[in-house]
């Protein structure tokens, strides 16, 4: 059996993650959940945290002899979060353009009640906090986040998952 390179394994399990989550985001869509329903969002974390342990499982039992250190476990976490950013970006463009032009409005105008409701701002402070939101939909920003803050949370995550998933090989094994 051929043994796969690291960026080969956290393209697949970034790839799985990615489109595990996009299907997971439309399936509470179409089902009609609240904007600011956080069931999503803690469903994801654990797709990830999933994936992560998975992948970085799989690269040390199949490709390195059963052994990882600690640095390239946490480096293979950090590379399936941004290859699953990649295609978690594409879904959110795809979202917020084409199937759902007016959910990021609807997102906003959300925000914008919780703060009038919470008080403590003025009008200028709360229209200033929604134009930088407004900016944050832009298709550019929102393909970057996603890359970049699925990296991060696959380098959170992978600090953890790493503990229990390095093993180290001593100099008298083999």
């Amino acid at each position: 059996m051929e043994k796969r390179s690291q960026a080969k394994v956290a393209m697949n399990y970034g790839a799985l993650y990615g489109l595990s989550s996009s299907e997971l985001y439309l399936i509470f869509y179409f089902a009609g959940a609240e904007v600011d329903s956080n069931a999503p969002k803690y469903l994801g974390y654990l797709l990830l945290i999933l994936f992560l342990y998975m992948g970085i499982k799989s690269y040390r039992d199949q490709d390195l002899g059963g052994y990882i250190g600690y640095g390239k476990s946490l480096g293979t976490g950090i590379l399936i979060g941004a290859f699953g950013g990649i295609i978690a970006g594409f879904f959110s463009v795809l979202m917020f353009t084409v199937i759902d032009p007016g959910l990021a409005e609807k997102i906003i105008e959300k925000a914008q009640e919780q703060m009038i409701e919470k008080g403590g701002m003025t009008d200028e402070q709360i229209e200033k906090i929604l134009d930088w939101t407004r900016k944050a939909f832009s298709p550019v920003f929102l393909f970057m986040f996603s890359i970049l803050g699925n990296a991060f949370l696959g380098l959170v995550f992978s600090l953890i998952i790493s503990i229990f998933t390095r093993k180290e090989q001593t100099p008298f094994q083999g």
